[in-house]
């Protein structure tokens, strides 16, 4: 299944080695699309419902950033049966580690805005895509970004 983690304490030191995948631990809260989700949206494709799951990741995550930070969102492919839906929180798409399990980093995603600007933007957050073999580039931006008020280049952008 398709998670998306908003970055963790521990999930730095992966990004950091370049690693490609994540040790989770049972309890963690991420979001995907569920059963659930999808019959709670029938007329939405998949592709609309994992934009759904990856929005509500990337809020939680600019929710628990300084203001002026950038949020970090890794999207990570996990075995299905140590998914479950989240019963507790976690919105339609909230899910939980079952148990402690691997999941290979598919990419990362961080906001163009940093906390306090997407908070009075009244659309989506815009997102920076990284592949899952740039994690230390991706971390290299979030914190290079927070709180200078320079926007470093972006990644993988032709020069003009």
């Amino acid at each position: 299944m398709r998670i998306y983690l908003p970055l963790s304490a521990e999930d730095r030191t992966t990004l950091e080695n370049s690693s490609s995948g994540l040790e989770l631990i049972a309890g963690r809260a991420a979001w995907g699309v569920t059963g659930p989700a999808r019959t709670g949206n029938p007329d939405q494709d998949e592709e609309d419902l994992e934009y759904e799951a990856m929005q509500d990741a990337v809020h939680v995550a600019l929710l628990s950033a300084d203001a002026t930070a950038r949020a970090l969102v890794i999207a990570a492919d996990a075995p299905d049966g140590d998914v479950a839906a989240a019963e507790e929180n976690g919105g339609a798409f909230g899910v939980e580690i079952r148990g402690t399990t691997r999941a290979r980093i598919a990419s990362f995603h961080v906001t163009e805005l940093d906390a306090a600007a997407a908070e009075q933007d009244d659309t989506d957050p815009a997102l920076l895509w990284f592949d899952a073999s740039e994690g230390a580039d991706a971390l290299a931006y979030l914190e290079g970004s927070a709180g200078s008020g320079a926007v470093p280049p972006i990644p993988n952008a032709p020069l003009a």
